[in-house]
Formats: C-alpha cells, structure tokens, sequence
C-alpha cells in the first residue's frame, strides 16, 4: 500500500490533560550522550535539536500530531512560485528582554546558511530574503520548491544583538572542540530557558514565563543529565534519580515496565538505520586487496545477504524494531510497501557473489560505528563483524563517539559506517534523499561522502524537491528507492522502536521524530 500523507505517530495522555493547572515540577531526564554545544545551527545531530527545540523557535513548527503550525510567523502566503511572504508574531522576546523582528530571521538565515554550517543545504533552496517591514520578511526561492514550511520548522530563530554581543555571529565549530560561548550560552523565545550548563555533567532549564504562546505543561524546571552507560542510566531511573530516560535499552524494557510506578511508552521511529560506503574511492584503505571492492554491487549486494537483520531484532533489539529494505519507514509519507522487499538472508550465496566479483578470499573492511548514537550501535556492529566473518570479511571496528562521529563521517573519514537517518527536520523523503543519497555537492549530498551516485536519481532528487502535485511526487519518489534499492547504495538493518522508560508520575508523548517537545509535558 503507497501512503501519500503522514500519520500521525503519538502515544500521549490525553492533551486536554495537558491544561491541568497543576503545581509546577521539575522534570530530572537523562540520555545516553550530551548535547555538543547550545549552537542551534552548529549540527544537525536529531537530540541536539529535539532539546534545544524548547530553547529556540521556528516560524513554523510541529505540534503534538507532527502537523505544522504557526510558531514566530503567525501566517503567511505564496506571492508567486519563487516568492514567499511572512508575517511575524509581534510582542515576542527574547529570554534576556530583547524583541524578536525581522532583523532577526534576516541575521538567522545568513548564519544558518553559512558554509560552515550543516543548515546550509536546508537552506540551500532560498535565493534571498527581503525586509518588508519589521514584521514582514519576504523570501524569494531559485525554483519552485514544495517544502519550504518544513524546511523552516527545523530552521531556528536566533538573537541578532545578542549573538554578535558574544561574537557568535557564525555557528560554532564543532570540528575544533574549541569551544566558544554557544557552548555555555543561548537566548530564544522558547517556552524554556537555559540557566546553567555544565557540558558533560547537567544542563538546566527554567519555564519562560513571557513565553507568547499558551501555556499546556506544569513543568517549573527541566534538568538533563548524561548518563552514557546503559546500566547506569536504567538504574538511575529505576532508583528515582531521574524521571524520564529515551531510548530505554531493549533487555531492559520487562525489568522496567516490571517495577511499581514504572512505565514504558513506545512507538514507531521515522529512523532507518543501514550502513553506508565509499562506492568512489579507486582504492579501500587497508582492504588487502586491490582496487575498491565496495564499488561493486555483487560485494555490496553480498554484504547485505550475510547480515542476519531478524537475528538482530530477536538477540539484540529484543523485538523493538522492523527490518526495511529501503529508507523511508513506513510511517513516512511516500512510502510503498511493494518496494520493502530485503534480500534474503543467505551466507552462501553471499560466498557465491563475492567470489564472482573476483575476492574468494574476501578482504578486511573498516567498519566505523557511533557510540551511543542509535539504539545498541556498538551491539549491531559487533555482531555484523561476526556475520561478515562467516564469509570471509574480516571487519576492523572502530567505534568513536557521537562528535567524532558527527564531524568525521561528512569529511569523508570513514569508508564503511553505521549512519541513521529519521527525514527530519522536513519529515519528506526529499530530506532524506538530498542529504544521504544525492552524490555530494557543495550543498547536497552532505552525508553521503565518497558514497551512493547516480545521475539519474540526482535528477530526480532535485525535481521531488521542486514538485507539488502528490501523485508525481509519488512516482519520481518510487523511482528513487527502487533504483538505490536495486543498486545497494545501503545496506539496510531497520527501522528503530522508541522506547521511553519514565516514572508514572510523567505524562509525555512519545512522536515519531522522537523529539522532546516539554511543552507538551506534565507531572502529577
């Protein structure tokens, strides 16, 4: 079945509860990894975002149904096919006093859009932005673009006068670990506030209290603790230390849902998590072998066929996910379920392939995995190594944490890597194919490094971006997966589970973008 509109992906208390006028609380969580800095343009990184999320706005934003809404623009109208106007929200502040305008958006486009910044293909679509007047900024598109509104509900708006008072005028570098004020600093118009931030250990936020919009959450204070072992973060929740851990590891889920006023809140992730390569490098480094065995899809098509995907959901993910053959989730609009179709699992026609693609002896393949990035990473790439093993692969891992891994895979550091991917901020297949499927350009194909290229599909990727009417989108769409499908541009795992462990005491929702949206949020 194609489904051509997204459905909404919530498990929530009911939201008229969320108008209690209950006393105010604190709300302790916890997550495997820190947030990198308080940079809203530094990265692209989906935590990052979904806290920071509370901190700062877009025009437009994704409500609790993950449909779009007005947020700093309170309306706005298609001029022509290149020229969008926007009216802004009057009587917004910012957290320090200052008021939000349109020297503001203007100043947020340019940082965003800096070369240095990973926004800068999200924005890559806008031509120019015009000042109107103080509340009114018109945009003007190169082409005629279908997801500017989703573009801009991941695109945040930040301070002009506060930031160059930092010297922050540009988005921090992450590559440097330099760190520079936005690592300690941030001013939005948020329903929360930053006051303290210690990188590492616990960052702090308060209720803004002139926030412009209605207030739904009775939370007084938010405080973020990172916990990156799985074991002690469980315990912390099971003890009382926090309220509320994401991404609860899956053979902890019965022990949770086991203990008295504990609970597990789960739902489908728009995230697929497969493997990506360098298809364009002439070698493979430290391969044993000559030339680049990846740039051959009976090696690509082998690789996929050794790795026991249902075996991963059984051993490790504990039954909380669902292997996929492409990269739209099934939740994802757009998706056409007769093109989920895997490979079947079968090591020795895996043998088979590899030895017609001239390597009976297979080769050693660096394989480069995240730390605490996705659900059981380091679990899933030690057990591939195993798989591939049966083959006559000999995997080299190299596991590195979430900022190395953040910065290095974009640079091209690594030939063989676990990356995941949610279509977010856009929620549109063109998000994902414009970063990870596009042959790299300088503002498309950012994380698709050395990998996957077809003329083709590039074409086709820029007219999905351009297109309006639904039935075309869907065929061009189609087209894109079936074609990186048949080629194994990625070797494909699956889609993840959300599973949040909290106390009962927590009413949350649970989104498919898996993001953190406290305003949504109360206690008892």
């Amino acid at each position: 079945m194609i489904r051509s509109l997204l459905k909404p992906l919530i498990l929530a208390a009911s939201i008229a509860a969320f108008g209690a006028t209950a006393d105010a609380k604190t709300l302790r969580f916890a997550e495997s990894q820190d947030i990198a800095s308080m940079d809203p343009h530094a990265g692209r990184d989906d935590f990052a975002l979904s806290l920071l999320c509370n901190v700062y706005e877009g025009l437009v934003r994704w409500n609790a149904d993950l449909k779009l809404e007005p947020a700093l623009a309170e309306s706005w109208e298609i001029i022509s096919d290149t020229e969008w106007k926007f009216n802004l929200r009057k009587n917004v502040k910012f957290h320090n006093g200052n008021t939000f305008n349109a020297d503001d958006v203007i100043f947020s486009y340019h940082r965003a859009g800096d070369p240095g910044s990973p926004f800068a293909g999200l924005l890559e679509p806008i031509a120019e932005i015009t000042k109107v007047d103080d509340y009114t900024v018109i945009f003007k598109v190169k082409r005629k673009y279908a997801l500017l509104l989703n573009d801009f509900a991941g695109w945040y708006i930040m301070d002009k006068e506060f930031q160059e008072s930092i010297g922050a005028g540009k988005p921090l570098d992450l590559s440097s670990n330099a760190g520079g004020a936005m690592q300690t600093q941030a001013n939005g118009t948020g329903p929360f506030k930053l006051v303290e931030r210690q990188p590492d250990v616990k960052t702090v936020l308060a209720v803004n209290p002139d926030w412009w919009d209605e207030r739904k959450h009775n939370l007084d204070e938010i405080v973020y603790t990172p916990i990156a072992n799985n074991a002690t973060r469980v315990a912390a929740l099971l003890s009382g230390e926090v309220d509320f851990i994401r991404n609860a590891p899956p053979q902890d889920l019965a022990r949770i849902e086991g203990t008295s006023g504990m609970k597990v809140m789960r739902g489908p992730h728009l995230r697929t998590i497969f493997y990506g390569m360098n298809q364009q490098g002439d070698t493979l480094k430290g391969s044993g072998v000559e030339g680049n065995p990846l740039k051959k899809v009976e090696v690509r098509k082998a690789i996929a066929m050794s790795i026991d995907v249902e075996g991963i959901k059984r051993s490790i993910m504990r039954g909380n996910s669902n292997p996929v053959a492409t990269q739209l989730a099934p939740q994802m609009p757009y998706y056409d379920a007769a093109l989920d179709v895997r490979l079947p699992y079968d090591p020795d026609g895996a043998k088979a392939l590899l030895t017609q693609a001239g390597y009976p002896d297979g080769f050693t393949l660096p394989i480069t995995c995240p730390a605490g990035s996705f659900i059981n990473d380091e679990q899933i790439c030690q057990a591939t190594a195993g798989m591939l093993a049966k083959i006559g692969i000999k995997a080299q891992l190299n596991m590195v944490t979430p900022v190395q891994y953040d910065t290095g895979l974009p640079a091209g550091e690594f030939d063989f890597y676990m990356l995941g991917w949610a279509g977010l901020p856009t929620i549109d297949p063109y998000n994902i194919f414009s970063a990870t499927v596009h042959s790299p350009t300088e503002k498309l194909g950012a994380w698709n490094p050395k990998g996957y290229s077809n003329a083709r599909v590039d074409e086709l990727i820029i007219k999905i971006g351009e297109e309006t009417d639904q039935a075309k989108r869907q065929e061009m769409i189609s087209e894109v997966v079936k074609t990186q499908r048949d080629e194994v541009g990625k070797i494909m795992l699956h889609q993840q589970f959300l599973t949040w462990g909290m106390t009962d005491k927590v009413n949350a929702i649970v989104p498919g973008d898996e993001y953190t949206r406290f305003w949504y949020y109360t206690m008892n």
